[in-house]
């Protein structure tokens, strides 16, 4: 039976079946966990673009049940916001169990090399990802579903704007939403690795992991933010209000979180390679 000692011996390798079976079941495993929260607050958009939105497209959490409005509004307006720490706190708990807790005696004996299991949960911390932006941006959508008959006026009065804007710095609305969401993309990327960066070297240390996270969180933060304050301080004092410099910022901060996500994550496997010791 293959192992993680004799994995090591064979030269050539498909990734892929292993790597997919671990996207599969980690995408099973925060899905009964998130899906839940995504419903809660779909439900709770859809009740405020039916019930609390008036025809003008403006809240109205008076007159009739108007407390009842004013507390589906804030629980709406709470769980949007924390959403995102939610599912990333799912994400964390799985790591720490499937990986350095009692999950990981199985899951280390299968013919999965720590690679690939790196590789299945970052596909999966990827796709929870777009998730989270398609599930946010359906949440808007049914808020307004009173102004969905005014769509079409309202994406023509878009398309006019952003080709006047197109026109004027060279890119339109539609370039700064799609890099907007690659941005954030990466950068939900970057907090997932410098999640398991931050676990694998509490685990490794043992003792006072409290104050271990914290030395862990304060180091990787503080050199990921001085050396991108090295690199982009001069281009953000020659930016000015240029709207191009601005944009090659945005470029230059990407590649900078996808360096850094891959350093990341050589470090951690190399931890988990030649240094795990399960307790």
């Amino acid at each position: 039976m293959l192992n993680m000692k004799n994995l090591k011996d064979i030269k050539f390798r498909n990734p892929f079946p292993s790597v997919f079976k671990v996207f599969k079941y980690e995408m099973i495993s925060v899905a009964r966990k998130i899906l839940p929260v995504y419903a809660v607050l779909v439900a709770l958009s859809l009740i405020i673009g039916v019930f609390v939105m008036d025809s003008n497209l403006e809240i109205e959490p008076d007159g009739q049940f108007g407390f009842v409005k004013t507390i589906i509004i804030m629980l709406a307006v709470i769980l949007f916001s924390v959403m995102v720490v939610i599912l990333i706190s799912i994400i964390a708990r799985r790591y720490k169990k499937s990986i350095l807790g009692d999950e990981a005696y199985l899951n280390l004996t299968l013919p999965v090399s720590i690679g690939e299991h790196l590789c299945g949960r970052y596909l999966a911390n990827f796709v929870w990802s777009l998730s989270y932006a398609a599930i946010s941006i359906i949440s808007v959508l049914l808020v307004f579903i009173r102004g969905w008959p005014k769509a079409p006026k309202a994406i023509s009065e878009f398309l006019e704007k952003s080709a006047e804007f197109k026109l004027q710095h060279g890119f339109g609305f539609g370039y700064i939403f799609w890099n907007s969401l690659i941005h954030a993309v990466l950068f939900f990327m970057l907090i997932c690795v410098f999640i398991y960066t931050t676990e694998t070297l509490i685990h490794m240390l043992g003792k006072h992991r409290t104050l271990t996270a914290v030395m862990c969180f304060c180091g990787i933060f503080t050199i990921y933010h001085n050396i991108a304050q090295l690199i982009f301080k001069g281009m953000f004092v020659n930016a000015e209000d240029s709207v191009q410099a601005m944009r090659s910022i945005i470029i230059g901060l990407d590649i900078y979180d996808i360096v850094y996500i891959v350093i990341l994550s050589c470090i951690t496997r190399l931890l988990l390679t030649y240094k795990l010791n399960l307790e």
